[in-house]
């Protein structure tokens, strides 16, 4: 990204016109009619240095020089601004459907799905970002996509640590039951 560099350009950034000159409010580009004698939408100097300050102040704001050669810059700089600077936490969202999305007061909230099929006992499910500090609270959902009334199958949090977290799988009744996967959320700092 880069300013305009052209022969014609102004050194100086000139003082925008005064607001409201226009004849219609808010304001949209236009196709003009020449039949009817209507001119198309012409860029002004104000509008092109509008769009130009706001993109390079969010570049420039991220602690990113402008480099004429680089044409990403705009994209790095919001992922800089809302990723790194997010609570102290990435927000994260991962092929698999987990998430990490930071929340306020430095708290971060985590979710995701652990597929397949899963038999009375123990699995353990690794947060793919750890928590910084702790994983306060991991909740455990039992998945039942075959939608039967005689799953009767629950989870129940053993233990949790800043990096995941352990379920207990069970069932009353008969054998054979299963869990089709555990959905999740946990929240941490």
């Amino acid at each position: 990204m880069h300013r305009i560099d052209g022969p014609t350009r102004s050194a100086v950034l000139p003082p925008p016109a005064a607001a409201g000159t226009g004849n219609a409010s808010p304001g949209y580009f236009g196709h003009g009619n020449p039949q009817m004698g209507t001119p198309p939408t012409t860029l002004d100097v104000d509008w092109a240095n509008m769009v130009q300050e706001e993109m390079c102040g969010v570049v420039e704001n991220a602690g990113i020089a402008l480099d004429k050669g680089k044409r990403n810059q705009l994209l790095s700089a919001l992922l800089a601004t809302f990723v790194a600077k997010g609570g102290g936490s990435d927000f994260y969202l991962g092929q698999a459907g987990d998430f990490s999305l930071p929340l306020g007061g430095g708290f971060i909230l985590k979710g995701g799905s652990v597929t397949g099929s899963f038999s009375e006992g123990s699995v353990d499910i690794a947060f793919a970002k750890p928590f910084p500090t702790a994983c306060l609270v991991a909740v455990p959902i039992v998945v039942n996509t075959s939608d039967r009334t005689d799953r009767d199958t629950w989870a129940q949090r053993v233990s949790r640590t800043a990096a995941g977290f352990r379920v207990k799988i069970q069932w009353a009744g008969t054998t054979g039951n299963s869990a089709d996967g555990i959905d999740w959320i946990a929240v941490g700092n």
